[in-house]
Formats: structure tokens, C-alpha cells, sequence
């Protein structure tokens, strides 16, 4: 939990710059660095290392920003609950690297997060084309209709 804690305050830093099209491309580009980086892990017994847990971290922390961006700029709710979504279950697989006591744990949990870096990368081509396009949206339902623990979302990215 330290780990979590310090990696988020030391993560706010690199992205004080308001969220915009760009980060969501620089996220996108993040999120296909860690894909691979999540599979090279995969593929070996290494340990986890620190700068790997705080990527994730920072990955969690930009992946909110932009949800909020989303929700901000009148984007589409479902685009804000997908961003809200990979926020969360980037912490959720951050503890449960943390924390795994067997191979199989450690195994699963960077399925799962090699899973959600490689969904991220179309996620934030779309975002950033949805808001470079400036293309009137069409939002069906309410804004921040979804609830940011909800098991759609959880299920969308399994």
C-alpha cells in the first residue's frame, strides 16, 4: 500500500498540464510500452520491478484525468466510464501484483493488465480523434451514467 501511496504522489507531478487529445495519445502510447513490457514479464520469472508499479500507477491516475476530461468537454459518457473503468482496475492490479503470493496470482493478474494496455491503445485513438474532429456527440443517457465500480465496465475489459 506504501508503494500505491508513493507511486501516485510522485506520478501527479509529470501530468499537471490539463487533459487534452494529445494526452490522451501520449496515454494511448504509454499504454502500448507497458503492453509489451507486461508481456515480456509474462514471459519470464523476473521480479516485478518498482518502475513498472509506478507506470502502472501513473497509468491509473492519467486514465481518471481523462475520464474527467471526457465528462468535462461533453464527450461521451461511455468513453468517461470506460477511461473511469481502467483507472481502477489499474489499482485493482497493482495491489494484487503487490500482493500476489503465487505464480499463478502473479501470472493473472499481468493477463489481466496486458489485456487492458492493449484495449487502451484503440481507446485513446478514439478519444483523441473524437476531440480533434470536434464532431457534436451524441450522448445517450445521462452524463456519468456509469457507475465507476460498475461490473459492465469490468466485464468490457476482460
Amino acid at each position: 500500500m506504501k508503494r500505491l501511496i508513493a507511486s501516485l504522489v510522485f506520478v501527479v507531478l509529470p501530468f499537471s498540464a490539463a487533459a487534452s487529445p494529445d494526452l490522451a495519445r501520449d496515454w494511448g502510447t504509454k499504454a502500448s510500452a507497458l503492453y509489451e513490457d507486461t508481456i515480456d514479464l509474462l514471459e519470464s520469472d523476473a521480479s516485478i520491478p518498482a518502475s513498472y508499479e509506478t507506470e502502472i500507477g501513473r497509468f491509473a491516475l492519467t486514465a481518471g484525468r481523462l475520464g474527467s476530461w471526457i465528462d468535462g468537454s461533453g464527450g461521451p459518457s461511455d468513453l468517461g466510464c470506460i477511461f473511469r473503468g481502467m483507472a481502477e482496475e489499474g489499482e485493482t492490479q497493482l495491489m494484487a501484483l503487490e500482493s500476489a503470493e503465487t505464480p499463478a496470482a502473479r501470472e493473472e493478474s499481468l493477463k489481466r493488465l496486458a489485456t487492458m494496455f492493449s484495449d487502451a491503445e484503440a481507446i485513446a485513438a478514439a478519444a483523441a480523434l473524437s476531440a480533434d474532429k470536434r464532431r457534436p456527440i451524441e450522448v445517450h443517457g445521462a452524463q456519468n451514467s456509469c457507475a465507476a465500480n460498475s461490473d459492465a465496465t469490468h466485464a468490457a475489459l476482460q
